[in-house]
């Protein structure tokens, strides 16, 4: 089914079956990506005193119970919740159906060529997304007026879908990046990384205070009331495109600060 859909007073074509799945398949018991060695994501058959709820086991229907770890074990969508004592229900802030958004592909570079902060101390040699390698792709879409950006970091291989980041610590963005983003008013933030801020930035979380506070200041206080969203771990083919599209974030409503997540991408028809 073909839609249109308008944005910005001009109208854009999408083909509703012809939608482009960037999110990481969850795999229970099985391959997962893994971020501070948590335990993995498992599936397990309901045990009653009497059977276990199997039709492998000889039950007559499978009933299944899942554990998983939602920040660090798959694609995920994350609301301001995340930082706050109540953590909120991002079932019912992440309600946009098509969001116009722009893909970007970014190479992150070691910390020392830039002149850029953070907000925690950064070692010469470890690997960050700077504003200075993504302002120039952005720029030539920002007549689009995006409201939700995908990064995709390079290299960008299967291995990301099941990588330890433990052992292969990530990329994460400056803070002049996440101002960038902020200021262009970006109110849904997708990315192929298991965090936009350090593994280890003392708790501070500077990047998303920037991101869900005043889009400045990595220090300062969020706004609760954001409805703005960050999904992290996702996965973005090389075969796609850099360029416009719009995306639907399908989520579970988890009354929850974050939900596991399936973003889906939708080319624009020519």
């Amino acid at each position: 089914m073909q839609l249109t859909l308008i944005h910005n007073e001009h109208k854009f074509t999408i083909d509703s079956k012809q939608s482009i799945d960037i999110s990481i398949p969850y795999n229970f018991n099985g391959e997962q990506p893994n971020f501070y060695d948590v335990d993995k994501g498992r599936l397990s058959p309901l045990k009653t005193d009497e059977q276990s709820w199997s039709v492998a086991h000889g039950a007559s229907c499978n009933v299944p119970e899942i554990s998983m770890n939602i920040h660090c074990t798959g694609t995920h969508t994350e609301s301001v919740g995340h930082l706050l004592k109540n953590p909120g229900n991002i079932g019912s802030i992440l309600t946009d159906t098509f969001i116009p958004t722009l893909l970007v592909t970014a190479e992150p570079h070691k910390f020392e060529l830039y002149n850029e902060s953070y907000h925690y101390p950064v070692q010469n040699d470890e690997v960050v997304i700077s504003f200075d390698s993504i302002k120039l792709q952005i720029e030539k879409y920002i007549d689009f007026s995006p409201t939700a950006l995908i990064i995709r970091t390079i290299p960008n291989n299967d291995n990301k879908k099941s990588l330890r980041f433990n052992a292969s610590p990530p990329p994460f963005f400056t803070n002049d990046a996440l101002q960038y983003i902020a200021q262009l008013g970006i109110h849904h933030l997708i990315v192929d990384i298991p965090s936009v801020d350090r593994m280890s930035d003392d708790g501070i979380l500077g990047n998303h205070r920037i991101f869900w506070g005043d889009g400045k200041n990595p220090q300062c206080d969020v706004n609760s009331d954001s409805k703005k969203t960050i999904t992290e771990m996702a996965f973005i083919p090389n075969s796609v495109e850099d360029g416009i599209y719009f995306v639907n974030i399908q989520i579970p409503h988890f009354v929850c600060d974050a939900a596991p997540s399936r973003p889906l991408l939708f080319p624009i028809l020519k």
